[in-house]
């Protein structure tokens, strides 16, 4: 709320600022063009906007994980459909505006949220630096333990330090699965309660993949009796797989598992989007396949080469791209740069407009994974798989794994909007820019030398055993 309250005081400043601009000195004669109403109209439809889809495209930047280039998207697309609400509500009501007054206004507003974002996180991390943070240990599979930790990072605005994590007995996993297992502890309930107390663990937040057993539900009372928070993953809810509702029914709690969406209607409206903008792309990248294709075909005496793929419902079609070996060899330094700013997966503007693929879905792969997909996995398969996704601006390729990508296309698919397709749209490009400016910063790599992105942070807590009493 304090994020929504900053925009909005922002709006007047922002409008303000572009009549300035626009007219200079004279913006009091501006301000009463058309009609001396003019500004306040501006500012009644802006703010009414800006309230409608703030909620909507969740624009305080945090609930979905803090991240520059999304939030930059985000505020971006926000900032375009405002301006596109406040020209058709002014053409309804035959009120002109000048058009450079809209551009300022434009530029200025999305330059001031995302500033009052980078403020935000700025805040957020000072306090970090202060201690005023809430120390979190985890109770639970290591699993579903390293999932929690890796999304709590990604939201500073909680302001959870994670300072370990601990297995009840009946939970520990096999030694071999992880060297930190070898340094484990064991010890009974009330050494683990007196532990807690030494880190000044303030939450516990339990991750059992089974109901936690009587001796286990006693220790976390005694918790809650010495005033450490106690929050529970329900059961048997998937962290990626619905989205979550809940529901009280005379202090009961229950969890709704909201699915996917429909896609069968959705599926039109992409459909729609993917012709209306394919064709627009598909005009610059003609002439950037032209030249790297020309470079190839003197290298190679080829440079298209079509791969079996598996689209909606696992249907097999050829998917178009560069002739570029996946490790980048072929061309040495040009083939890397080719893949590493994904040119090579350009032809593939053709698929999406025959209908096979789409600008943005679960990237495709090939009938060999497919097979090996689980029932869980099979249900990134109901969508027609893109371009890009939320699994590419998030740094997964193809050498990733498909169950850290489904983890993400499953996201997707319950999130999905036409407008988060924008968006995501838009944060391509960043994540392009990113690797560009990336590679030009590392030394050029021998031929046949393997081209990997820089593998996630697998860094874990200290992992503390415990028995039941």
């Amino acid at each position: 709320m304090a994020i929504l309250a900053a925009d909005l005081i922002w709006i007047p400043a922002a409008i303000l600022g572009a009549y300035l601009l626009r007219y200079g000195g004279d913006v009091l004669t501006g301000l009463s063009q058309p009609t001396s109403s003019g500004f306040i109209l501006l500012l009644g439809v802006a703010v009414a906007g800006w309230v409608l889809l703030f909620e909507f495209m969740e624009l305080d930047c945090f609930r979905g994980g803090w991240q520059l280039p999304a939030a930059v998207s985000r505020t971006s697309m926000a900032a375009l459909l405002l301006v596109v609400l406040v020209v058709a509500w002014a053409f309804v009501i035959r009120h002109y505006y000048s058009r450079l007054v809209l551009a300022y206004f434009a530029l200025l507003f999305w330059a001031g949220v995302v500033l009052i974002r980078l403020l935000a996180l700025a805040l957020l991390r000072r306090k970090r630096r202060a201690g005023k943070v809430r120390r979190v240990m985890l109770v639970g599979d290591d699993n579903l333990s390293q999932q929690l930790i890796s999304r709590i990072r990604r939201h500073p605005e909680l302001l959870y330090e994670v300072v370990g994590v601990l297995h009840p007995s009946s939970h520990v996993p096999p030694p071999s699965d992880s060297m930190a297992h070898a340094n484990s502890n064991s010890m009974g309930s009330l050494d683990v309660i007196q532990f807690l107390n030494k880190l000044k663990v303030q939450e516990l937040i339990v991750l059992l993949s089974q109901p936690a057993g009587v001796e286990l539900q006693g220790f976390l009372v005694r918790c809650q009796a010495r005033g450490i928070h106690v929050c529970l993953l329900p059961q048997p809810y998937e962290l990626y797989t619905s989205r979550p509702k809940l529901i009280e029914i005379d202090g009961v709690p229950l969890i709704s598992l909201e699915g996917p969406r429909d896609f069968n209607g959705a599926a039109l409206v992409k459909r729609a989007l993917d012709l209306v903008l394919a064709p627009v792309l598909l005009l610059p990248a003609a002439l950037i396949i032209a030249v790297a294709g020309t470079i190839l075909w003197l290298k190679k005496h080829r440079f298209i080469r079509r791969e079996l793929r598996c689209g909606r419902d696992g249907v097999p079609f050829w998917m178009f791209r560069l002739d570029v070996d996946r490790d980048g060899h072929a061309g040495s330094r040009f083939g890397e740069i080719l893949r590493r700013l994904s040119i090579t997966e350009l032809p593939q503007l053709w698929n999406v407009i025959l209908g096979q693929m789409s600008l943005v879905g679960p990237r495709p792969e090939s009938p060999e994974r497919v097979r090996n997909y689980s029932d869980w996995q099979r249900q990134r398969l109901r969508v027609v798989p893109g371009m890009t996704g939320l699994a590419q601006v998030n740094g997964l390729r193809e050498e990733h794994s498909s169950e850290q990508k489904t983890r993400y296309d499953l996201r997707y698919i319950c999130e999905w909007t036409p407008v988060l397709d924008l968006v995501l749209l838009l944060q391509t490009v960043w994540t392009l820019l990113a690797r560009f400016f990336e590679a030009s910063r590392r030394p050029t790599q021998a031929p046949g030398e393997p081209v990997l992105d820089p593998a996630p942070s697998t860094a874990e807590p200290t992992t503390n055993v415990f028995t039941e009493p």
